[in-house]
């Protein structure tokens, strides 16, 4: 929108590093640098404004690990001629415009009004994510969560997940019924998943239901994607990759951004690094960039990770599907985040019944006069002589009829409810009936899981006070008196565990208990190696999972209420380090796991461990 002038700082003019005009035409060697053995100054200039000033700027070197730096820098720098597509290419890049474009323009005609967070203005998201599912399937991915706000959601859920347009036209309309599909929810909160495929390789996409408060699904999708990658055995976290769709306010504004940040190197809490991309539209609501944050970008919270950005103009397709093709390639090389900011704009207001010109005027007059990304692609590709005119229009119209046809039969079309298919199929309740099902163990069982649990190689050289501990634990089993609670949940860990269902257990300092009390993780006092002893109960019991978490209470809950999505048969904790502390998590329990399964259908197994009772030691410690 050009609201803002670049300045063109002296650094990087090459006089003030001593250089005259008459240097200009001097051969330097540069032993490969910008991939040449040798080139003048005035060369080197060209260059580095093509791959630098153009539609696409790269900021990789805060990266602290050389071989990440040298590799990004690299792929950067190897082909000046690297924006250039083939005609499919283009071909395939428009058609995603169209889809996205004609759809947000249809719904604008159909449903004047009517809320739907249009894409209107940063289109160019669509082939963004085709791009990277795309280079998923070729790398051999097998599922790709996807994470994102009510901004474009209808469309990506449309033009990526492929959900049927009428099923979209019929939920406009008020078709749905709320007994099956849920209490109900805005459609633009809800999720889908289909199976795309790409040049012959299968990739599941999905998209992750949520609620309007802004990135509170991020650590829900982490923690799908953990579920995932852990039952495909994917240990090289190539398999299942995450994508997390953020618009700019939201991104430099909400914590919980920078707190999946900080997990997303923790072994408990790694998937291999994520995929950001910030729909920057250069607002917030009615709030300017100016009074959202305090940092030039909205993505530089992402240096704090190290996390390579790719800042790409909306307007140009082809450079936002390369800007998204290095950042693919950089996650599955490194297993990290990576962001790219999608510079863009919002046509309408934060709403399609909002006023903006009210707030930013001078903006939304820029914005009333600016093409759209598909006449500015349209006209260049025409230009090129890929088609006529003609021909582009004729694709448009070709579209639009296509919405019409399913607009017409919306109103009869009756979804199939997807709710408890799969791994919970088993777990669907019955009306008016509790499952609970044997929860007791026999005796025997129990016996020898104390037996094997309190008991321990002397090579482990565990502390003596544990060891002193231990054996009081196996005494009070013997006599079948004075079982405490730490060694009761011991026994019922392990009950499952032999039983053939896995547990995992995270919380802040959760291995050895906020109280001394667990001691389920033990350290050789020899060279600080673990032992855990519910993981050495038999060779064919399930994996005993415990995670010390880093000090979020907000995040690691969101995170493995995502876990317990995926997998039924495996026991998710979450444990508060004091049952007080749990309303830092307050968005997750209220937004996810108090109401989840009534507004989405999405069934959650999740425990929270609240302790509680520890009198006489302040408001915040006894509960």
């Amino acid at each position: 929108l050009e609201l803002m002038k670049s300045e063109y700082l002296d650094e990087l003019h090459p006089e003030y590093y001593g250089f005259k005009k008459e240097d200009y035409d001097k051969e330097i060697f540069l032993n490969g640098i910008i991939n040449k053995k040798s080139a003048n100054i005035r060369e080197i200039l060209k260059f580095l404004k093509k791959t630098y000033c153009g539609p696409i700027g790269y900021e990789y070197m805060h990266i602290s690990n050389p071989t990440e730096r040298m590799w990004f820098r690299d792929r950067v720098e190897k082909d000046e001629n690297a924006l250039k597509f083939t005609k499919n290419g283009k071909q395939a890049i428009l058609n995603k415009l169209i889809q996205a474009e004609g759809f947000e323009k249809f719904l604008n005609t159909k449903y004047v009004g009517t809320k739907r967070f249009g894409l209107d203005g940063g289109e160019s998201l669509i082939p963004a994510l085709e791009q990277i599912i795309k280079i998923g399937g070729q790398s051999k991915i097998k599922e790709v969560k996807i994470g994102m706000s009510h901004r474009g959601r209808l469309n990506v859920l449309a033009n990526v997940l492929q959900k049927s347009y009428k099923r979209i036209f019929n939920e406009f309309a008020g078709e749905m019924d709320g007994s099956e599909d849920g209490a109900g929810d805005v459609k633009y909160h809800l999720g889908a998943s289909s199976d795309r495929e790409f040049d012959g390789n299968p990739v599941h996409v999905s998209l992750t239901d949520n609620p309007s408060h802004l990135e509170a699904v991020n650590p829900v999708v982490l923690g799908q994607t953990r579920a995932k990658q852990f039952f495909h055995q994917d240990k090289q976290r190539n398999k299942v990759i995450p994508i997390l769709i953020h618009g700019d306010a939201a991104f430099a504004g909400q914590g919980i951004v920078a707190e999946c940040f900080a997990m997303s190197g923790l072994p408990g809490h790694n998937t291999g690094g994520t995929i950001h991309i910030i729909v920057n539209n250069q607002i917030g609501f009615t709030t300017s960039p100016r009074f959202a944050r305090s940092s030039p970008y909205p993505s530089d919270v992402g240096k704090m990770v190290d996390a390579p950005i790719i800042h790409v103009n909306g307007d140009d397709p082809e450079a936002v599907v390369y800007a998204t093709r290095i950042a693919t390639e950089f996650r599955l090389k490194f297993n990290r985040d990576v962001v790219i900011d999608l510079i863009c704009y919002r046509r309408f207001g934060h709403n399609e019944g909002d006023e903006p010109s009210f707030t930013q005027p001078l903006m939304y007059k820029k914005i009333r006069s600016h093409p759209s990304t598909i006449k500015i692609y349209g006209e260049k590709l025409v230009n090129e002589g890929l088609f006529t005119k003609q021909d582009l229009d004729q694709q448009i119209i070709d579209f639009k009829n296509l919405l019409d046809d399913q607009f017409k039969n919306a109103k009869d079309y009756k979804p199939k409810i997807r709710w408890f298919e799969g791994t919970w199929s088993r777990y669907k309740p019955e009306r008016g009936k509790d499952k609970r099902g044997v929860t007791g163990s026999d005796l025997k069982i129990l016996n020898n899981i104390s037996d094997r649990i309190h008991v321990f190689p002397t090579d482990k050289n565990i502390h003596k006070t544990i060891t002193k501990i231990m054996e009081n634990r196996k005494k009070t089993i013997n006599e079948g008196s004075g079982i405490d609670w730490a060694t009761a949940e011991s026994l019922a860990f392990g009950s499952l565990l032999v039983e053939g269902y896995p547990v995992r257990l995270v919380g802040q300092d959760s291995g050895r208990g906020t109280f001394s009390q667990r001691h389920s993780v033990l350290r050789n006092q020899i060279d600080n190696s673990r032992y855990i002893p519910l993981n050495n109960i038999s060779s064919n019991q399930k994996n005993f999972e415990i995670v010390d978490s880093f000090l979020s209470e907000l995040a690691v809950l969101g995170f493995e209420y995502g876990y317990s999505l995926v997998e039924p048969n495996t026991l998710t904790i979450w444990e508060a380090q004091f049952g007080d502390f749990a309303n830092g998590a307050q968005v997750i329990i209220d937004q996810f796991i108090s109401s989840g399964e009534r507004k989405w259908k999405r069934a959650s197994g999740l425990v929270m461990l609240l302790p509680h009772g520890y009198e006489g030691q302040g408001p915040e410690h006894s509960s």
